[in-house]
């Protein structure tokens, strides 16, 4: 696959902006740490409102979203304003509870709708779904928040997952949770914590290979990266969901438009429903099964595969989701289902309904609209680049002032607007020139009730309505010909299958040579993440590493690498921003993120 644009253009996109030197490099820091400061607010006004209550009205998911974008844009006006094109939101921020795997952004104007169209839903309180219907978070959700910033196309993503205890507020001057979170949430934060860290320490490797534990390898390759991985998540009991990954990014391809665009030289390691179709296969008698071999190898470079090797002055995501398999008695499948936005009185009423919130702009499509609102909404859209967007953020109202004291105020008024936005919306995303992005579901389905299934199309099955994916990974369950179609139908006929928590951690890294880093000696650039912005929320989990298997010896080894400041490996955190105080700013909000330990 090619990428539709000159070879010049290719050249100055892929090779010539992607050469890490001080200036990229600053606007890769200055995107991190607005990135981080907005994830310290957002974590900051979830913990006054559920945890200090120091603030007594219930800010909704889609108003926290809203005013964590604002806060995004106010501080970006401080920053290379006159000096680049482009600057701006890279990921609208999302924050979605338990089940909701991503995707979870919406505008202020669906909370009633939500409600209405999920009315059973609403009704019950023991529903797995009820924070997100009701827009109101209660204890015991996880909460995963995801947020990205760009300057000048030079991306910077972050993901955390947080969580909403009970608390003893007999002492108000001193709010503590009541105890730690245990179970299966818990094993799943400990093991994307734990990935994580690890991850983030094996790229650190590929700086100076001769450090790397010879348990894991010579050098850090796509392989290494998987297998570690892996092996912390069947040591916590976990499943990687769907959607995970760690790639390389570049300028202005950061991974928001996949499925849209083909990457020219895609390099990083994802995991797919069909990576953990091939596991399952290899322990299960295949004798009365089909399965769909091909010895033909793939030749597109789009298609991403483990055979890389991860180099010096390159610039990575990794963005990984967990799922707990506790109580669990059988194997099985975990896969991400969209959430249906059709709302007619046939809908399955066990199923969440919601629109989309964010779009994302398809450059290849091409239509002459007829409504002048859809031309001048689509000029709009054309303004905020490639990244994704919400309908809220081209509203004339926005951002939100958030020293003005009238803040109700502001979201009314862009509540009005959305009305009008909508309507120029609908022309532009029927005829294709915008894709919504996909609200998903983390699901499990027995691994027996596919083996059963009878996939008489088998891959030629086709369904439009599949979320947006890689070149190669069309198809979920290539080995048994089970298309996405096939797979939704087992979703839904299986009694079995039930909705996974999922817990996402997210940080982007740079690794800088010699020549390029601040301290003169190779290090890694930590942009997001890290101890200060994403500590882990108080848990215990019951697993451990067995430090007998020899990739988890070499994860130990890595560990200590990072804490030997004269031999070991070097990994430097970009901090958030210092806040504003005022003078009567209440004193829980410093130590508001107390609640992260």
């Amino acid at each position: 696959m090619e990428l539709a644009v000159s070879h010049e253009d290719s050249q100055i996109l892929l090779k010539d902006k992607n050469v890490l030197q001080e200036s990229v490099i600053d606007k890769y820091r200055t995107a991190g740490q607005i990135s981080q400061t907005a994830l310290r607010y957002l974590i900051n006004l979830i913990n006054n409102i559920y945890h200090y209550k120091s603030i007594q009205r219930q800010l909704t998911i889609s108003e926290l979203c809203l005013l964590t974008d604002s806060f995004i844009l106010t501080r970006l006006e401080q920053y290379y304003k006159n000096k680049v094109n482009e600057r701006g939101i890279a990921i609208p921020t999302t924050i979605s509870v338990d089940q909701v795997a991503s995707g979870w952004c919406p505008e202020i104007d669906d909370d009633e709708n939500i409600k209405k169209s999920n009315k059973e839903q609403f009704s019950n309180e023991t529903s797995p779904f009820n924070s997100t219907v009701t827009g109101v978070l209660k204890p015991g959700d996880l909460v995963k928040i995801t947020l990205g910033v760009h300057i000048d196309g030079y991306t910077s993503e972050i993901s955390h997952t947080m969580v909403i205890y009970p608390v003893d507020a007999s002492d108000m001057n001193n709010v503590k949770p009541t105890g730690p979170l245990l179970g299966g949430k818990a094993d799943a934060i400990a093991a994307a914590h734990i990935a994580m860290e690890t991850v983030t320490a094996l790229l650190a490797c590929a700086l100076t290979p001769e450090k790397l534990p010879p348990s894991l390898g010579s050098n850090v390759t796509g392989s290494t990266i998987r297998n570690v991985v892996d092996t912390i998540a069947s040591s916590y009991n976990c499943g990687i969901v769907p959607g995970s990954r760690v790639r390389r990014i570049r300028r202005f391809l950061a991974g928001q438009n996949e499925g849209i665009i083909a990457e020219r030289e895609y390099k990083g390691v994802i995991w797919t429903e069909s990576h953990e179709e091939a596991k399952l296969l290899a322990n299960t008698e295949v004798k009365d099964i089909s399965v769909i071999t091909s010895n033909t190898p793939r030749v597109a470079s789009a298609v991403p595969t483990d055979n890389f090797t991860v180099v010096k002055g390159e610039v990575y995501l990794i963005d990984l989701k967990f799922a707990p398999l506790e109580n669990l008695s059988k194997r099985g499948l975990i896969t991400l289902n969209t959430v249906d936005s059709f709302t007619g009185k046939s809908h399955d009423i066990n199923q969440l309904v919601a629109r989309s919130g964010s779009y994302i702009r398809d450059y290849s499509q091409s239509y002459q609209l007829k409504l002048k609102t859809s031309r001048q909404l689509l000029t709009k859209i054309d303004r905020q680049g490639v990244y994704p967007f919400k309908l809220s953020h081209l509203s004339d109202n926005f951002p939100i002032d958030l020293n003005s004291g009238n803040v109700d105020e502001e979201l009314d008024l862009i509540k009005k607007d959305l009305r009008s936005l909508r309507l120029g919306m609908s022309e532009i995303s029927n005829n294709y020139l915008c894709v919504e992005t996909p609200i998903q579901i983390a699901k499990w389905v027995p691994w027996d009730h596919i083996l059963k299934s009878n996939n008489p199309n088998g891959v030629l099955s086709y369904d439009a309505t599949a979320a947006l994916t890689l070149p190669g990974h069309e198809v979920p369950l290539p080995k048994l010909g089970i298309s996405s179609l096939k797979l939704k139908q087992l979703i839904k006929s299986s009694k079995e299958t039930l909705e996974l928590p999922v817990v996402r951690e997210c940080n982007a890294v740079v690794l800088c040579d010699s020549d390029i880093s601040s301290t003169g000696k190779p290090e890694l650039l930590r942009l997001t993440g890290g101890s200060k912005t994403c500590s882990p929320s108080w848990i215990h989990s019951k697993y451990e590493l067995n430090s007998t298997d020899p990739t988890i010896q070499g994860i130990f080894d890595l560990m200590s690498l990072t804490k030997d400041k004269r031999f070991g490996i070097s990994i430097r955190e970009t901090q958030p921003m210092k806040e504003i105080s005022n003078k009567n700013k209440n004193k829980n909000t410093a130590n508001s993120d107390e609640m992260e330990m």
